[in-house]
């Protein structure tokens, strides 16, 4: 019996694929079938057609074809309405796909990753792998929005984290997470309104940065004038075909269309306005809908979270409907015929050219609003789907009994396959701020420092940790792991570690209320020993007792006596084991200096000389 609960996951969401496979089938054969009917359909229709005129009845004829004409068009909408179910099924298969890869760490199942922010100079997003392909998050992202994928990131990459904020979005994750059917619901619903999107039109940024530009025009003064004219035009008219007067309807009529044409300026723009506000809004207003429509606990945190979408009010409904009926007035625009004829009786473009920028005025703020929580939702469901493929891992505590600065059990990196992966206990109690951890090649160090780092930003940012229980104060993180050379730039790898541990110093002596937990790999590993054994004497005797907490890995042994000088210092390593020429390595964290070195029995295992 499998008691794996990741691969009873997997297991569950490939009958949910084999499912939907077969309802697509189904679809399939429901579309071919509809695809004939249409054809049979618009064959019996010309020949009804061609009976109906034979009668000679002009009347029959047009009662006829208006009435086959109905119902192609009634076909073709069933027809439309499968395939577009089928497209709904298409993706959701895909997102079930993308779930098992997330849990196997199957990166080809996941969606191409794109990622342009420019990092450079980060306090630990490159050397714990937070962003770029493979990375944290690519794994968790799972938005459709760019703007919520970078509001995943922000929180991702946040070097100055607030707790009151981080506890609230974890409650919002936690009520997030059994939700399954909603976040794929909603991802569906984002997924077909970013898929009807074309590069002629705006989208929501544009849409909103055109709403927030000033057009301060007043449109009260014509209006009146305008409606003032028309009437009497209207009035003259009558009262001129009936005799009653001479054509002085003339005079006002053209008085009319000069002050009209005088204001043209007023109404420029209308159809395009009109337009992409129905386009926008009808695109993302599905979304708004699912939102508004769903029922959440009452009394919940998302119910509170997400009351500005259910307003009855001032509802996403509400603006639906009233974009969408000025739009309708703005595309008498395009009837090149009855556009004119209108116009020249009634100030109708002027009047609704008010009232467009009535609604932009209206309108932006709750846009601005809704997106906005969108994002914020999106983000949400990336870190509770997270947490939902990875139900041993758990949400961290912020408040530590006292004594514990951070308390870890069964701490795991996310990006280690689940069958390869061990995790490790670990502890950082009050005056212990100091870890010097040693070990031979290979045996986990820095994918250690790397598993504590990146649980810390995990943590931080909303989401669970893998761990079965983490508890941690609050930390701004910092990383000297990954450090990297630069030919453009001119400095050698030893140059541009020096600067990092500069900046790390200049972190530590700044005067900061949350404590730096910062991660050094191979402490000056790029020059040599005499001068390595000095300067990491001299640095970690000066990050010591500084505001933070800190952990250095180093193959410098010798290093191992500074535990007796200084004070608040203590001595881990990873170790391996040599049995008939093979090396393996238990990836442990144990107390005390490394024991062991490994480096000239790999090189004598791979046959290079040692003596």
């Amino acid at each position: 019996m499998n008691n794996d609960p990741k691969q009873e996951l997997s297991d569950r969401f490939l009958q949910e694929i084999e499912k939907l496979e077969r309802l697509i089938r189904e679809l399939d054969k429901a579309s071919t079938r509809f695809s004939y009917i249409r054809g049979a359909y618009f064959v019996v229709s010309v020949l009804a057609l061609y009976a109906v005129s034979q009668t000679g009845s002009d009347g029959l004829f047009f009662s006829a074809l208006l009435a086959l004409l109905g119902g192609f068009i009634y076909l073709i909408s069933r027809h439309k309405k499968i395939t577009d179910h089928k497209d709904q099924l298409n993706f959701l298969k895909e997102v079930k796909q993308q779930q098992i890869g997330r849990i196997e760490l199957q990166w080809e199942r996941l969606p191409a990753y794109t990622f342009d922010r420019d990092l450079t100079g980060h306090a630990f997003s490159d050397d714990l792998h937070i962003t770029g392909e493979f990375s944290i998050h690519h794994l968790l992202d799972t938005s459709i929005y760019k703007g919520s994928s970078e509001r995943l990131a922000d929180w991702l990459l946040n070097e100055e984290p607030d707790i009151e904020a981080v506890k609230e979005r974890h409650e919002l994750v936690k009520e997030l997470m059994p939700l399954n059917s909603f976040r794929d619901r909603l991802q569906v619903q984002a997924y077909i309104s970013r898929q009807e999107e074309s590069d002629k039109d705006w989208n929501l940024d544009t849409l909103l940065r055109w709403m927030r530009e000033p057009r301060e025009v007043k449109f009260g003064m014509s209006l009146a004038i305008l409606s003032l004219l028309s009437v009497t035009n209207i009035v003259l008219l009558i009262t001129a075909i009936s005799g009653l007067t001479g054509p002085w309807v003339l005079i006002t009529f053209l008085t009319y269309l000069g002050y009209y044409n005088f204001n043209s300026h007023k109404i420029a723009g209308l159809f395009d306005a009109g337009y992409q506000i129905d386009k926008q809004m009808g695109r993302f207003g599905k979304i708004l809908l699912y939102i508004e429509q769903y029922q959440f606990n009452k009394g919940s945190k998302l119910s509170d979270f997400l009351s500005n979408f259910q307003n009855e009010d001032e509802s996403p409904s509400y603006y639906l409907k009233k974009a969408s009926r000025l739009a309708g007035a703005a595309s008498l625009q395009t009837n090149q015929v009855l556009w004119p004829l209108v116009n020249m009786v009634l100030p109708w473009d002027m009047y609704f050219s008010m009232k467009m920028e009535a609604l932009k005025k209206e309108l932006e703020p709750k846009l601005s609003k809704w997106l906005d929580d969108f994002y914020e939702l999106e983000a949400l469901n990336s870190l509770a789907n997270f947490g939902y493929l990875n139900p041993s891992y758990h949400f961290p505590d912020f408040e530590p009994k006292e004594g514990i600065v951070l308390e870890a059990k069964d701490l795991g990196h996310p990006l280690i396959h689940h069958s390869e992966k061990v995790t490790n206990n670990f502890t950082v109690s009050s005056g212990s701020d100091l870890f010097l951890i040693t070990g031979s090649n290979m045996a986990g160090k820095s994918t250690f420092l790397r598993t504590v780092g990146v649980n810390l930003v995990l943590a931080f940012a909303g989401a669970p940790v893998n761990a079965s229980s983490f508890t941690t104060r609050n930390f701004r993180v910092f990383t000297s792991i990954n450090v990297k050379d630069s030919l453009e730039g001119g400095l050698s790898h030893f140059y541009a570690e020096v600067r990092r541990l500069r900046k790390l110093l200049d972190e530590l002596e700044g005067e900061h209320s949350v404590p730096l937990f910062f991660f050094v790999d191979e402490i000056f590993k790029g020059t040599n020993n005499r001068e390595r054994f000095q300067g990491s004497t001299a640095f970690l005797k000066n990050v010591a007792g500084k505001n933070g907490v800190g952990m250095v890995s180093t193959h410098d042994l010798e290093l191992a006596f500074l535990e007796n000088e200084i004070s608040g210092l203590s001595n881990w390593h990873f170790a391996e084991t040599i049995e008939n020429g093979k090396m393996s390595f238990e990836y442990k964290i144990k107390k005390g200096p490394c024991p062991t070195t490994n480096a000239l029995k790999i090189m004598q295992i791979e046959g290079l000389p040692i003596d």
